[in-house]
């Protein structure tokens, strides 16, 4: 499940740099804009429709810059030199479009000395605001909260070193949940076995327990039979990989030196890297989100009267699903079944007509008439928007899977698809939508792979013919 606590931290620090930014720009314009006797001066000056316009963009523009630059991901491991480096160059890009825009939209204020005195107002306001937030959350931490599960594998001394500076270090906020044994020391001559047995042993937490990173802390002559192991095991599952730095540096595209007390560490990522573009999905996502909410609620109102006049049951049914690092989250779809519906399932299991751990049968007979209806044209997913809104999914994204879709995955690469964030369409959806597990998997893969802004839109457009003509649909 996500955590509560730091969802809420993110939230506000996403809100206040906004506050901070605004904050930033009016001081610059007090201080640095020609004509105005005094700063209170800056209240008289006329609001107009294209100067409001144009401020709420620049907020906007201003979030995607720090999400761009990482500034919401953790930093629990990283020098506050770096957090500065990346505040630094966001403030200046964040600064940019002010003063290259000041000729076309005539901004008088947009002088040299207003761009110096934005950029030193905003980083004394976000660095402050960060320094505190570094505050908390390590108080946090000491206290139980906003804490990752790690495993622990190394031969030896090196692995326990690494387990008790966690320990120590419990502002950090790690919880150890096991110290996997590796390497020739623990398993003698031919360690073959040995490997195969610690690896078994890793691949198991992952699939029992939520668990975040995996830090490896070993020598590399010795660490290199099973590396290679958990690499390939941590790549196709999402999960983070921190290399000690007496590990050679491994040939992977996404690589990053942390460090835990002073000692280097290298982390590997999978999935698409923070960035950009990435950001720039998220702001899509929510604003799509928000808009279609709001245009869709005269027909959230007309099949809320139709669901329950149609049955028993709530308007809404929540199935917990499992999303973005295998967090489970509760989906929210319109109630097309009877009520007790979930409770029926193993009994129509054997008239299951998809292939894999997938679960589908087309004369389903607990859909109700109005949920067959809905069905038809993937109306019953619109409540999703809400799930888009919250941050648990994305307008396009792997499908999320049902628990028992998940227990039943027995191929460890198919698991990759947790490593992005979970969505209402997707490519095998605009592909096909027929019920084999195989090419949806493989759908789910290339996207992966191959993620951008433009297949995203793609992918939308061809939704909207998919979504009427109902191919597949049940």
């Amino acid at each position: 499940m996500t955590n509560p606590h730091r969802t809420t931290v993110l939230a506000l620090l996403k809100l206040f740099d906004l506050v901070v930014a605004a904050s930033a720009f009016v001081l610059a314009v007090c201080v640095t804009a020609p004509g105005l006797e005094h700063w209170a001066s800056v209240l008289e000056i006329r609001v107009k429709a294209h100067n409001f316009l144009f401020v709420v963009i620049y907020l906007g523009y201003c979030h995607v810059i720090l999400q761009s630059f990482g500034l919401y991901r953790s930093y629990r491991l990283a020098p506050t030199s770096r957090e500065l480096w990346d505040l630094t160059c966001a403030v200046l890009i964040m600064a940019l479009p002010t003063f290259v825009l000041r000729i076309p939209l005539r901004f008088q204020y947009a002088t040299a000395e207003f761009f110096v005195a934005f950029v030193v107002f905003a980083l004394v306001g976000l660095g402050t605001e960060r320094r505190l937030l570094r505050v908390v959350a390590r108080s946090m931490r000491r206290h139980g909260r906003n804490l990752r599960n790690a495993i622990i594998v190394g031969d030896g001394e090196q692995a326990f070193l690494m387990a008790s500076q966690l320990a120590r270090r419990a502002d950090l906020g790690y919880q150890v949940v096991e110290v996997i044994q590796a390497g020739p020391k623990q398993e003698g001559p031919g360690n073959n076995n040995g490997n195969r047995t610690a690896l078994d042993r890793i691949a198991a937490l992952i699939a029992n327990d939520p668990i975040d990173e995996v830090f490896v802390a070993m020598a590399l002559d010795t660490g290199q039979p099973i590396l290679s192991g958990i690499i390939s095991l941590c790549e196709e599952q999402g999960v983070t990989l921190r290399l000690v730095s007496t590990l050679a540096d491994p040939i992977l595209a996404k690589a990053q030196i942390d460090e835990v007390d002073g000692q280097p560490v290298i982390s590997i990522y999978t999935g698409p890297p923070d960035s950009l573009p990435l950001a720039i999905k998220r702001l899509i996502d929510l604003t799509l989100a928000l808009l279609a909410l709001a245009l869709l609620a005269p027909f959230f109102l007309i099949a809320a009267i139709a669901i329950k006049l149609d049955s028993r049951g709530p308007v809404f049914f929540v199935q917990e699903r499992v999303g973005f690092n295998r967090r489970r989250f509760g989906t929210y779809k319109f109630r097309t079944m009877a009520s007790n519906a979930e409770s029926q399932q193993e009994d129509l299991e054997r008239f299951n007509e998809a292939s894999g751990p997938v679960f589908k049968i087309r004369a389903d007979p607990r859909v109700t008439r109005v949920g067959r209806w809905l069905r038809r044209f993937s109306l019953d997913e619109l409540p999703q928007l809400i799930n888009v809104v919250r941050g648990e999914m994305s307008l396009v994204g792997p499908r999320p899977l049902p628990l028992r879709d998940v227990s039943r995955i027995d191929v460890n690469a198919h698991k990759r698809r947790f490593s992005l964030r979970p969505g209402i369409t997707c490519l095998w959806q605009v592909r096909r939508r027929e019920p084999y597990f195989d090419e949806w998997i493989n759908a789910d893969m290339e996207y992966i792979d191959n993620w951008s802004l433009r297949l995203d839109f793609k992918i939308l457009l061809k939704t909207i013919p998919a979504v009427l003509t109902g191919r597949g649909a049940y």
